[in-house]
This record gives structure tokens, C-alpha cells and sequence, in this order.
């Protein structure tokens, strides 16, 4: 019998001797091409070493990283057993010299001389400086002056703040001024219209001279008599100042240069009690006061007193209640035959303050707040005049930067208790942005000696510079 293939395939099969039947399976398998394609190649006996040396570098790698871990967890278990035993020197010499360093930097304080002062940065001696300008258009029923049915920047204010040491502040807003707005009682029957520069405020706040709770301001300042007062014309929450305080303290704010002190109590109720004291000069004129119309030459200063309680009534409302008396004798020289008289005013104010915030944490904040003033003014020819007025006014907050309220107002003319006036005012207030806010109001104003009056006013305020606080009614 013939075997199939390649005849040097039939003599290899030969030549092995292999088992007949195992021979004829492999050959059978095996297609005669491939195995006449294996006869003619020859093995690759480069690329089987090349690959055992592969093998053998991957194996002497992996014993050495093998050698390493155990390396490791040996150093491992080392600093374990030492850490047992206690802590290195080398730890304890580091603990000794932090200890000292500490010591040394404690002794160097105590040892420092008390009086030499502090030292401030440099970038500290900067003041924080804001341009705040406030513009105003008014449109009336009646155009009896020069301040009615126009547009005008009515104020632009410098302020000026800085820390001039580590326990004391300075504050100086220099106030360029325009009648803008029509005075209450319409005694500005004038074809023009003033535009003044003033020193509004300008003043040393100490908040830590070693007595306890208290503070003090020496300057001129707005004077601390109820609570809008405090307020420069840009920061009301209305376009103009409530009737009363026009009629007794001035017609945007009543300013006054002493030296102010604010103490608060303590008490065994832990309440929020604040006494607040001025002896101020009594001059008025340069805020146009109506009462205290003293001048640089007031013979003796007036003293004001403004007692306050702020009380956390729940977790989202708190309430305010102050009083004031303000005491100024004054000369008024600007009156004929008035020159030398000596005028003793009194005046009592009581003032609550209720400000509701979202429980929600939104912005459905509402402000409720009044104000009532008593006056009892010495006329030149002897005569006392008592007068008195109020305000209410109410705030609802819209949306974060929307706001709207109404406002009711009725006062007496704190010279002639026989004048007096009653007045509305709604108002809604848009803040754009931080730094600029629109406002409208509609005022009816009813005076008792003179026909009604339908105002309309128009606001814009912007800031440029430092942002200063937020007045207490804008709840951001």
C-alpha cells in the first residue's frame, strides 16, 4: 500500500517506526499542503529565545517588587512597635522647641510697654470712600416756588470712613445740597433756588476705651432723637421726611455737633437696653430747625436723652421702643427785636419700631413704625407754644429687591399750634442693583391755612465707591 503525500513525508513516517495506526490518523489529519508548507520553513529559533528572555526579565521584575512590599511592611510594623513603646526622640525634641517658641512669643506680649501704641497697616490708613448723589423730580398741583414741578440732583454726598486706630473710627460726609423739595408749611415762596455745601457729619467713633457697654462720638452727627432722624435723605424709606420731624427737628435731618455717649445697661433680664446721652452746641440753623434756631454763639448747649429697648418678641419678630427728650435754650437773632431773647425748647418724642422677617426665609418682611413728637417752644415775645404730630407708616416687602408702603402723616406747626396739616403718601421702591434704586410716591397733603396739594415725586439715588450698611428697612 502506497502512503499518500509528499514522498519526504513518507520517509520521515518510515524512518520513525511510529505505530501503523497512529500514522495513518496523523496523516489523514493532516492536508498534504500544510505539511509539504511546514517541510520547506524552518523554525524560528530567534523569536523563541527572544521570547524566554522576555519571560525571564518579567520574573526577576516581579520577585524584585515582591522584595520591596515586604521591605515595607517590615519598616511598617517597626514604626508601629516604636510607636507602642512611646513617642521618638525626634518627636520630643520637636514638642520642646514649639513649647518654647510659644513661651518666649507669650513673654514678649506681656513684656511689651502698655503705652506704646498699635500699629495699623498701612492699606488701613485708606479710608472706605463713597459718592452717594440723590436726584429728585416733583410735580405739584400748585407752583407757589421755585422747588416745585422740576428736576435737580437735591444732594451729593462725600463719605468719608477709616479706622484711625484699633478702638476708634472717623466718619466725615461732606453734603452738597439743592432745595429740591418744597418746604411743609410753604415758607420757601422764592423765584430760586439755594444750593448750599455743608459738613453734615463729621466725627471720632470710640467703641473700646476701657469702660464697659460703652461708646462715644465727638463731632457733628445727626442727633439721636427718635428714629428716623439718624437717617440722611437718600436712606428714608419715603422720598421725603415725615411732617413732624419737619416741623420740629428740620426739614431732611436735624444735625448738631457735642459729644455723644452710648451706654448699654446692664440689667438681671439680659434685655437690650441702650441709654444714649448728648451735650450738643444748640445749633440748629444750619439744618434750618425750626425749635432749636441757635447759632454759633448759642449761650449754653442743649442735652438730649434717647433711651431704647429692643426685644426679640420670636425667632422672626423683633420690636423697638425708645424715647427722647431733647432740652435747647437758643437765641434767635434772625428775628427783628428778637436779638439776645433766650428760648427754652422741650421737645418729647416716643417712637416703636416692629419688623417682621419671612419665617420661610424668603422675602415677606413687613415693617411697621411710628413716631410721636410733644413741643413746648418759648416764642421772642415770652409766649410758650405746645404743638404736636405722628406718623405711621407701613412696609411690605415684595421680592428681593421690590418694596412698598404707605405712609400717614398729621402735625402742628411747632410754632403756632393753630397750623397744622394732614397727609397720605403711598410709594414703591425698586433697588436695580446694590448700588442704584428707584423709587415713585404719590403725597396728598392737606393743610389747614392753605387749598390741598397733590405731589408726585420721582427718585433715583446711586452710589459709586464703597458700598455703605443698608438702611434698617431694606432686609436683604
Amino acid at each position: 500500500m502506497a502512503l499518500p503525500g509528499h514522498p519526504f513525508v513518507q520517509e520521515i513516517i518510515m524512518n520513525a517506526l511510529l505505530p501503523g495506526a497512529f500514522a495513518a490518523a496523523l496523516c489523514a489529519t493532516i492536508p498534504a499542503s500544510a505539511l509539504a508548507q511546514a517541510t520547506t520553513t524552518a523554525p524560528d529559533t530567534d523569536h523563541l529565545q527572544q521570547l524566554e528572555n522576555r519571560l525571564n526579565q518579567m520574573d526577576a521584575h516581579y520577585q524584585e517588587e515582591l522584595k520591596k512590599r515586604d521591605d515595607q511592611i517590615a519598616e511598617l510594623r517597626r514604626q508601629l512597635q516604636e510607636s507602642r513603646q512611646g513617642p521618638s526622640q525626634i518627636d520630643i525634641d520637636r514638642a520642646n522647641a514649639t513649647k518654647k517658641i510659644t513661651e518666649d512669643i507669650l513673654n514678649d506680649i506681656e513684656n511689651r510697654k502698655k503705652d506704646e501704641p498699635l500699629q495699623r497697616l498701612a492699606a488701613a490708613a485708606n479710608p472706605d470712600i463713597a459718592v452717594v448723589a440723590d436726584f429728585l423730580g416733583l410735580a405739584s398741583t400748585k407752583n407757589t416756588d421755585a422747588a416745585r414741578n422740576r428736576f435737580d440732583v437735591r444732594e451729593a454726598e462725600l463719605d468719608l470712613r477709616a479706622s484711625v486706630d484699633p478702638r476708634a473710627d472717623a466718619v466725615l460726609v461732606l453734603s452738597f445740597s439743592r432745595d429740591a423739595a418744597p418746604l411743609l408749611f410753604d415758607k420757601s415762596d422764592t423765584d430760586h433756588v439755594d444750593t448750599s455745601a455743608d459738613l453734615e457729619e463729621g466725627y471720632l467713633f470710640l467703641h473700646d476705651f476701657g469702660i464697659p457697654n460703652l461708646t462715644a462720638r465727638i463731632g457733628r452727627y445727626h442727633v439721636r432723637f427718635g428714629r428716623q432722624n439718624i437717617l440722611h435723605s437718600h436712606d428714608l424709606p419715603t422720598s421725603d421726611t415725615p411732617f413732624v420731624l419737619q416741623s420740629f427737628l428740620a426739614p431732611e435731618a436735624l444735625t448738631d455737633a457735642g459729644i455723644e455717649t452710648s451706654w448699654l445697661i446692664p440689667n438681671p433680664l439680659n434685655e437690650y437696653i441702650e441709654l444714649v446721652t448728648e451735650f450738643n452746641s444748640g445749633e440748629g440753623s444750619s439744618s434750618e430747625s425750626p425749635t432749636l434756631r441757635g447759632g454759633a454763639k448759642a449761650q449754653s448747649p442743649s442735652i438730649v436723652n434717647h433711651l431704647l429697648w429692643n426685644k426679640n418678641l420670636t425667632d422672626n419678630i423683633n420690636l423697638e421702643l425708645g424715647g427722647s427728650v431733647l432740652w435747647g435754650p437758643s437765641t434767635d437773632r434772625d428775628t427783628p427785636g428778637g436779638a439776645g431773647i433766650s428760648r427754652d425748647v422741650w421737645l418729647y418724642g416716643t417712637d416703636a419700631t416692629l419688623v417682621r422677617r419671612d419665617p420661610t426665609g424668603g422675602f415677606n418682611n413687613q415693617l411697621f413704625q411710628a413716631e410721636a413728637i410733644f413741643g413746648n417752644t418759648r416764642q421772642d415775645n415770652g409766649s410758650m407754644a405746645d404743638s404736636w404730630g405722628a406718623y405711621i407708616l407701613a412696609q411690605q416687602q415684595l421680592s428681593k429687591d421690590w418694596y412698598t408702603g404707605i405712609r400717614l402723616d398729621y402735625t402742628q406747626d411747632a410754632n403756632n399750634r393753630n397750623r397744622d396739616i394732614w397727609g397720605a403718601s403711598t410709594y414703591l421702591t425698586w433697588y436695580w442693583s446694590e448700588f442704584l434704586r428707584f423709587r415713585v410716591e404719590y403725597q396728598y397733603r392737606a393743610p389747614s391755612s392753605l387749598p390741598d396739594e397733590n405731589l408726585l415725586f420721582f427718585q433715583i439715588t446711586w452710589i459709586f465707591g464703597a458700598h455703605p450698611p443698608h438702611p434698617y428697612w431694606a432686609m436683604k
